[in-house]
């Protein structure tokens, strides 16, 4: 199973993607990948900063949303970038990220993409073939 693809000519001046999984957990977490992975270059990098939050939102849509934007938070802000995390999500829509991530710092030959924030355009979370698939557009 693909974790995400990128889908080319789908935005001018964005980039889009899926991500799937066998449930919300997965998917989060190959969101996460996904948008590391598009900000650096070969992004499978072993992460030595420990990072713990919680979101919690009223839909499944802003719930994504929420959760790239503080990934994108940690990069502006923080100058970390989340390389994989663990994810927990209940009923209530209450996420638990316990993330590692790397100093951009020692990535900056490596920095591809600047990732501003996720967008509502497009933004698409449906059930299909057993699998839980996930479209979105990144401003970048």
């Amino acid at each position: 199973m693909e974790k995400y693809k990128l889908l080319k000519d789908e935005a001018t001046a964005d980039i889009a993607f899926v991500a799937y999984g066998k449930n919300l957990n997965e998917l989060f977490r190959n969101i996460s990948i996904a948008v590391s992975n598009i900000m650096v270059l070969n992004a499978d990098i072993n992460g030595t900063k420990k990072i713990n939050f919680n979101i919690h939102s009223k839909s499944l849509d802003l719930l994504v949303i929420d959760f790239i934007n503080k990934i994108v938070f940690y990069k502006d802000y923080k100058n970390i970038l989340i390389t994989d995390s663990k994810i927990q999500i209940d009923k209530k829509l209450n996420l638990k990220c316990q993330a590692t991530g790397e100093d951009l710092k020692a990535l900056k030959d490596k920095f591809l993409v600047d990732v501003k924030a996720a967008t509502l355009h497009d933004l698409e979370v449906k059930k299909e073939k057993g699998l839980i698939k996930c479209k979105i557009v990144l401003d970048i």
